[in-house]
Order: structure tokens, then sequence, then C-alpha cells
């Protein structure tokens, strides 16, 4: 999802840096955003935000204007989302680091995120942002539970787009026997992945968030549908159709976790 379009949004993206996410270096270390793993990607996402909310609402506290507000509104913001946040820096950590608790501070500094926010308590944009953070944190787009759901159902769409683009181009190449065999496990897949595919579907387009990466669900499907290319070998192609008989290409198995640490990089 695209940085937030409010005031805040500047506040929350220069903090989360989420407005240019950088590409994770090579193994053996993990650090970056994980393009390759839709479920980290999302924990990213929602870790940096509530990350700059907390910054915010720390800066929040030297304004005396809105002082005592800001540290009851994210107080009872926090508590609220206790269980996503728990959730994103479990994974994280796990991501990062082979373990369930790392310290927050261990896990911005793998996503390379400030730890303060640089404007003095006398700015008027820091005034301003945080006059704005008691009516912001009470808004939909701010349900970190929520929106990893949304997160979800989204990389469920982009993977079978994926897989309807691959299979558009393997197609043309199967010859005759392997293309029969490739149409058989096609449909296998298709029968159980299509109804989780049309409900994720149905869904976003129900509860599309404000912040989305377009204007409505059918702009952004549409859009991934256009934009959706593969290519590829004959080789490549074979490999394609067998691997859509592993539980991995099932759409509700796009937010597994990545394997471990320890396995992706061995010594």
């Amino acid at each position: 999802m695209r940085c937030l379009p409010l005031a805040l949004a500047a506040w929350l993206c220069a903090a989360a840096a989420c407005a240019q996410e950088p590409a994770a270096p090579a193994a053996p270390e993990r650090s970056g955003y994980a393009f390759d793993y839709p479920r980290i990607l999302a924990q990213q996402r929602i870790f940096g935000l509530a990350h700059g909310i907390a910054l915010l609402a720390a800066a929040c506290r030297a304004v005396p204007a809105t002082a005592a507000d800001s540290e009851a509104v994210y107080a009872a913001w926090r508590a609220r989302q206790a269980p996503a946040i728990a959730a994103a820096a479990a994974d994280l950590s796990v991501y990062y680091f082979d373990n369930e608790s790392a310290a927050w501070p261990a896990l911005a500094q793998k996503m390379n995120l400030k730890d303060a926010l640089d404007y003095a308590p006398d700015s008027a944009k820091l005034q301003a942002a945080c006059a704005t953070l008691p009516a912001a944190l009470q808004q939909p787009r701010y349900d970190l539970g929520e929106r990893l759901r949304l997160e979800e159902l989204m990389a469920r769409t982009v993977a079978a787009t994926a897989v309807e683009a691959r299979e558009r181009h393997c197609r043309e190449l199967f010859p005759a026997p392997l293309r029969q065999l490739h149409e058989a496990r096609y449909e296998v897949w298709r029968e159980i992945n299509v109804p989780v595919l049309a409900q994720a579907n149905a869904t976003l387009a129900a509860a599309w968030p404000a912040d989305a990466p377009a204007a409505s669900f059918d702009a952004w499907y549409a859009e991934l549908r256009r934009s959706s290319q593969a290519g590829g070998s004959l080789a490549d192609c074979v490999a394609f159709s067998e691997s859509l008989k592993r539980p991995e290409a099932a759409l509700r198995n796009v937010f597994r976790m990545p394997p471990s640490h320890r396995s992706a990089n061995p010594p």
C-alpha cells in the first residue's frame, strides 16, 4: 500500500522510509525489504508504520498544546494494535535473527528506520502533525490487523495473476504431450485456487483501502492484469508446470514464512 495521503503521512513516511524502500543486499545477511516474501514485506510495512507513529507520539510529548491528547490517544491506539504489532515484530525477528523476540531497535536498524524525528518542539510542522494525530489514529487505515488482512488478499491476487500470465506463455511452448499434462495440472490448480481468488477479490472490492495503490480495486486489478508479463524457456515452463502440484503454489499459502535464516544461508 502507498504512503498515506495525509499531512501526517509525511512524518510517518520519513520515519518509516515507506516512500523509498531499499532493496535487500545479497546473502548471507538479511537486511532491507523482503520483496520476495509477501508476508514479510507486509509485516515490514506494518512495523514501519507503527515505528513512525511511535516516533511522532514521542516527539509530540514535547509540544505542550497537544502533549496530553497525543499521549492518551497514542496509548489507546497502541493497546488496540498490540496483537498486530507483536505479530509483526515476531515475524521480523524470525526473518532477520532466527528468534521471536528481537529488540525493537534491532529490527528498526535492519529496516534502516530513523530513531528520532528531526524537528524541534516549536516547529510549526511538528505542531500541525501533533494536532492531527488524535483524529488520524481513529481512522481505519491505522488498523494494523486489518491492513495485514488486506495485504494478504492482495498478495493472493498478485500471485494468481502471475500464474495466469505464466500459464498463457507456457501453453504456447509445450508440445502436444506436455501440453496435455500441463493442462491437467493447471485445471487442478484452478479447481483449488479459483474460489480462493474470487473470495479475495470480492473482499478487496468491498473494503478497498483509501491509501491503496489505485483509486479502486477494479482499476488496480485491471492494471495488474495488463502489466503482468511472463517469459522463459521450455525448461522453465516444465518447472513451472510441475510447481503447480506443490503446496506452495496454493494461494492460501502465499503468506507462508520464508526459509529460516540458517537454512537460507548455510555456513
